[in-house]
Formats: C-alpha cells, sequence, structure tokens
C-alpha cells in the first residue's frame, strides 16, 4: 500500500484528515448549524474544544461545556465550510479521542462509536464513502477494489463535493487513467476551491509525465548538502530506477530490503532515493539504519514529487537509457517483472 506524502502512515487516519477539508456551494437560507454528541464514558474533561483545521496552529477557536457526557455547540455557517476537529480536554490528554467534522448548515450529529460525523448531505456522503473504502482496504483486494467501487458507484456523487473530495481523497490507490477521466466530470465550480487546484495540477503534472515521455529535471541536494540535478543521474545511457520515499514512511522503509534484493539481480541498473518532504538528519540516519548503497537526494519542499505528479510514497519512476519514462507509479512487487521486460 501507498504511504501518503502527509506525514500520517494509517490510511484511515489519512482518509479521517481528509475528510475535514470540505467546502460548499450555494448559500441556503438558514445558515445556522447545531453541533450535538456525547463523549466516551472514560472522558472526565469538562469542555470539548472545536479547532480550525485550516490555521496552521491547532489553537481553540470555539468550545461547549460537556454535562452529564454530552455537549452542544451553535454558530452561523460561513458561505465554505470551515475544516475544523473536535476534541475534549486537552490534545494530550486525550490523544485517541476527537471528531473530524464539516461545519455546514442543519443539524450534525457526533456518534461516540463512530469515527465521522452525520446529518448533513456533506458529512453524510462523506460517512457512507469513507466507511465503504476503509471497509475495501481490509479485503482481499485492497486497494486494487477501489476501481470497482468507483465504477460502480460514481454517479451518485460525480456531480458533488462528495464524489469531488472522494476522488481526491483516494486518487493515489487507483489507476492514474480511471482518476483522470472521472475528474474530468467534476463541475467547474468545484475547482474554484484552493483544495481541489492542487489535486488537478497534480493530475496535469502526471499527465505530462506518463511512459515516453522525456524527463524534466529538478534542483536537488545531496546528503552532504551539496547542490545536484537529476540530469547528473538520469539520460547518461543506463536505465535508472528513482525511488521517492521518506524516513517517517512505514511502507517506505518496509520495502526496502526487497529493493535491495531485486537491484542486485539487475547490475546494470542504477538507483537513486529521492527523499521527499523529509529532514535531512532524518534520512541521513534512515540510510544508515536501512543500509542504502545508492545515491539519495533531499527535497525537503517536495519539488520532485509535484513536478512528477507523486502523491504518495513510495512510488517508483523507470527511466530508460535515453531519459525517457519507461514506467511509473508501480511498487517494488512489481518491479522484478517490470525491469526484466524493459531490460530484456
Amino acid at each position: 500500500m501507498k504511504k501518503n506524502i502527509l506525514k500520517n502512515c494509517a490510511f484511515v487516519a489519512c482518509l479521517s484528515v481528509f475528510m475535514v477539508m470540505l467546502s460548499c456551494g450555494g448559500e441556503p437560507k438558514n445558515q445556522s448549524f447545531t453541533i450535538s454528541g456525547n463523549v466516551p464514558a472514560a472522558v472526565t474533561a469538562e469542555w470539548i474544544y472545536l479547532y480550525d483545521l485550516n490555521s496552521e496552529e491547532m489553537t481553540p477557536v470555539d468550545s461547549a461545556r460537556i454535562k452529564d457526557g454530552a455537549f452542544e455547540l451553535k454558530g452561523v455557517a460561513a458561505d465554505t465550510v470551515r475544516l475544523v476537529a473536535l476534541h475534549p480536554g486537552t490534545l494530550d490528554e486525550y490523544p485517541a479521542v476527537g471528531w473530524n467534522v464539516a461545519i455546514e448548515p442543519g443539524h450534525i450529529v457526533i456518534d461516540t462509536n463512530d469515527q465521522f460525523a452525520s446529518g448533513t448531505p456533506v458529512n453524510d456522503g462523506l460517512k457512507d464513502w469513507m466507511t465503504a473504502v476503509t471497509e475495501i482496504m481490509y479485503t482481499a483486494e485492497g486497494p486494487e477494489a477501489i476501481g470497482d467501487f468507483f465504477r460502480e458507484h460514481w454517479s451518485e456523487h460525480s456531480q458533488d463535493f462528495v464524489g469531488a473530495y472522494m476522488l481526491m481523497a483516494v486518487s493515489p490507490f487507483m489507476e492514474f487513467g480511471q482518476v483522470d477521466t472521472l475528474a474530468a466530470q467534476i463541475p467547474a465550480e468545484m475547482r474554484r476551491y484552493a483544495m481541489f487546484e492542487e489535486f488537478f495540477s497534480q493530475l496535469d503534472a502526471v499527465r505530462k509525465m506518463q511512459p515516453g515521455c522525456a524527463f524534466t529535471d529538478v534542483d536537488v541536494t545531496t546528503l552532504d548538502g551539496a547542490a545536484a540535478k537529476l540530469s547528473d543521474y538520469i539520460g547518461k545511457g543506463d536505465y535508472v530506477l528513482v525511488d521517492f520515499w521518506a524516513s517517517w514512511c512505514g511502507p517506505c522503509r518496509q520495502a526496502m530490503p526487497q529493493l535491495q534484493s531485486v537491484v542486485k539481480k539487475h547490475k546494470t541498473l542504477k538507483v537513486i532515493g529521492i527523499a521527499v518532504s523529509d529532514k535531512v538528519d532524518d534520512t541521513r540516519k534512515a540510510v544508515g539504519d536501512l543500509n542504502i548503497s545508492w545515491p539519495v537526494l533531499c527535497d525537503p519542499e517536495g519539488l520532485t514529487a509535484k513536478t512528477y505528479g507523486i502523491s504518495a510514497i513510495p512510488a517508483m519512476i523507470l527511466f530508460s537509457p535515453d531519459g525517457k519514462i519507461a514506467d511509473r507509479d508501480f511498487n517494488v512487487v512489481e518491479l522484478e517483472n517490470i525491469l526484466s521486460e524493459q531490460m530484456k
């Protein structure tokens, strides 16, 4: 399973974060909202706090008293829904208790036994689809079955926010061609929101970096801080495998032994690692801990990943001797067959 570049290795947790990044369209006559619910019995905090997830600093912007395990928050929803999280007490006191909520007009309900909010159109739609996708991830088919889910259910939300947001959320686990086709059906008015602008920019980047396309040079640095470019390694007459990874990415670290094993079988293959959105000291330590023998380049701002449309790691791109993209978006399990086919 690929790891989202955001520093969160659990897919469910990743979807929970995605859930709150919401917005809505037309302005209803009544913009008032209510959020009500109960906290788990083990929670003894007196207050529940609302955090604006658009803010860089996690500081409460509203609160409500918890009485007999229940709470209620009221307010007026803005024209675009805020990104919020509800959390009882302090974040350190109850790290595993909290809910992500899309604030929109209506009565939003928090169920103690559920991680998703419900009661309003966006929250209900996202809860249903996220629950279904999360269940799929734990089936024998795993991520491969997500594409089937969207083929069967896309028409239900192809023209609304739920469909657009869910496609963005799970796109790293689907074939690019399918994502691109479905994204083209998203109404133009949905594309005015900032969170979707980045998504469509990423799709544009992937579209320009398909097999057969020449590589695009990007400035990076070595672990020693020296300036480097992709062109220092690619297009020099060898097949070059670029492995996008990070020290904080569990799946990346788990895949490393198998990657090393495959690389040993293909002596003429050159490999470079691109440490994405990682601290140099952490990257350097991971290189030693994992016994990585090939050059590892640092891209703390993730510019290389953005240029090539990489939205989830681990990710790999194979470049042919002339510098063109030979294949991309495969995993280490598929690598052996790809190399055997390309280098025969």
